[in-house]
């Protein structure tokens, strides 16, 4: 398994910056490590970059209609680029909990559909997330009412930063397209000449894992039930809206 070092050395010696046998000096080692990590965080706010999304439950408080979400926040995780959906989790037989999606509202919506904010109810079935930075501060609606509940967020699983010595592990298809994306990269943070078929091979890789990354999308109709026969969504507000 590669570190980080050893994936800037070979991406430099594909762009000439290195000859074989020749290692880095600490600069240009932290100097292309920086590079790494901002094509990292470039990934991390494109969606069919992320291999993944991530499931995480927070107990909801009684009365309360706001939470941060964030590293220190009320939901004390690292900041999602975004958050593809959002549900409640009913747990008043916490053996058996019932799974109840949440309508993710825009500003737009939160504005002009929810013109009486403080409205209490048993559990949220709408968030607006405001999108902040570093927390994000998403409001429920209504508020929540019933002690034995939770909220579970579903958010893009980020790329981890790197550190030189740090072994580089990520899902198949991800080893191509790192090395050539970077290597492009640094032939232009060390104006070096970088070859045609070095930035196909970078297009190609990280196509591929778009590609492998894409979701499956499919158009349904909110009236159509589920397999299992019922449609939260459909049947919320009954049928005649």
């Amino acid at each position: 398994m590669a570190t980080a070092f050893d994936i800037i050395t070979s991406a430099l010696k594909l762009v000439g910056v290195l000859a074989d046998g020749e290692t880095p000096s600490d600069d240009t080692a932290n100097q292309g490590l920086s590079v790494f990590n901002d094509m990292i965080d470039a990934w991390n706010a494109d969606r069919l970059a992320i291999f993944t999304t991530r499931s995480d439950d927070f107990p909801l408080i009684l009365n309360q209609q706001s939470y941060t979400l964030g590293t220190g926040g009320n939901f004390n995780i690292p900041r999602p680029a975004r958050i593809d959906a959002m549900s409640s989790i009913l747990l008043t037989n916490p053996a058996n909990p019932v799974e109840v999606p949440i309508t993710m509202f825009s500003v737009e919506d939160w504005q002009t559909k929810v013109p009486v904010k403080a409205v209490n109810g048993s559990f949220p079935l709408i968030c607006y997330d405001d999108g902040d930075f570093p927390l994000r501060n998403l409001s429920f609606w209504p508020i929540p009412t019933q002690q034995q509940n939770s909220v579970r967020i579903y958010g893009w699983q980020a790329l981890p930063a790197q550190t030189l010595l740090a072994q580089v592990s990520f899902p198949p298809g991800y080893a191509e397209a790192i090395r050539y994306n970077l290597a492009a990269r640094l032939g232009a943070e060390f104006n070096a000449p970088t070859s045609p078929v070095v930035v196909q091979l970078a297009i190609q890789g990280l196509a591929r894992v778009k590609t492998m990354n894409a979701p499956e999308l499919s158009l349904q109709s909110d009236l159509i039930p589920s397999p299992a026969g019922y449609n939260y969504r459909a049947d919320l507000f009954g049928m005649g809206f």
